[in-house]
């Protein structure tokens, strides 16, 4: 028989930015596996036609989310229900969206998320792993792009990270440069703190007509200016909501320091 729980902290989740592939969730590395004890991150880079997507994923590790569940279950029914897994989900998008800061063609972009899908696999308290994925776009315009991307978010225990760079027909792929460095394949992995996306990754590519260019309304010349606007007027309400969740709900202790960036924490 069904409940109703008690409700989760107030948050506001709405559209905006980047992505994995269209319509699919899922850790950036469909191959990853959790760690035991670590807090693991992978980012994905998709440009497009008319965008450029990019995919976020925390997997946290098998000891950290089932420390953490009992946390997620709010109303202490031994299951974390949809509502209490969309508010863990709405707080950690509000967390990484400030850390996550991206310049392109010359001008910020501003961040939101348009998909933000908690995978606990099982709904159980008693369980371990799970991921939180954040997918969202950037529109483009034009046949030539630089993009540049510093991810400042501190994780609590942290594992491995793993940046990867998606080409495709269309796509012509050029100067790129990881922590100053440059970067000869597509991806590159590292473990710990402080990896080479807190200097900054650097992205040149052009398009031609064969790339793809989603019919889905997302980066049409009227609602490029119409959700630039918006994007940041939701981000700023979503950050609203989730500080009001935090003081009701206790928060998710995603704190690793008082003037540290916000992240996940397993303790």
């Amino acid at each position: 028989m069904s409940r109703t729980p008690r409700a989760a902290p107030a948050v506001l989740m709405t559209a905006a930015i980047g992505a994995v592939v269209v319509a699919e969730v899922g850790p950036v590395g469909a191959h990853a596996q959790p760690a035991m004890d670590e807090n693991n991150r992978y980012l994905k880079l998709t440009p497009m036609g008319d965008r450029v997507r990019l995919a976020y994923t925390i997997f946290l590790g098998e000891r950290p989310g089932a420390a953490l569940r009992g946390h997620l279950d709010r109303d202490r029914d031994g299951q974390i229900d949809d509502r209490e897994a969309a508010a863990y989900g709405a707080e950690i998008a509000a967390l990484v969206r400030p850390a996550v800061t991206v310049t392109l063609d010359g001008r910020p972009a501003a961040i939101a998320w348009t998909t933000i899908d908690v995978g606990l696999g099982t709904p159980s308290v008693t369980a371990g792993a799970f991921s939180v994925d954040l997918v969202g776009w950037l529109c483009t315009r034009g046949s030539a792009h630089q993009l540049t991307l510093h991810d400042t978010v501190r994780l609590d225990r942290p594992g491995e990270s793993e940046l990867r760079l998606e080409d495709g027909p269309g796509i012509h792929l050029g100067r790129r440069t990881l922590g100053g460095r440059a970067l000869d394949g597509l991806d590159q992995t590292w473990t710990g703190a402080d990896g080479p996306l807190t200097l900054g990754l650097e992205l040149a590519w052009t398009v031609d007509q064969s790339a793809a260019r989603p019919a889905d309304g997302r980066c049409s010349a009227g609602a490029s200016v119409a959700r630039g606007w918006w994007s940041w007027s939701v981000g700023i309400g979503l950050l609203i909501a989730v500080a009001i969740g935090l003081v009701i709900g206790g928060g998710a202790r995603l704190f690793r320091g008082p003037r540290r960036q916000r992240g996940v924490s397993g303790t």
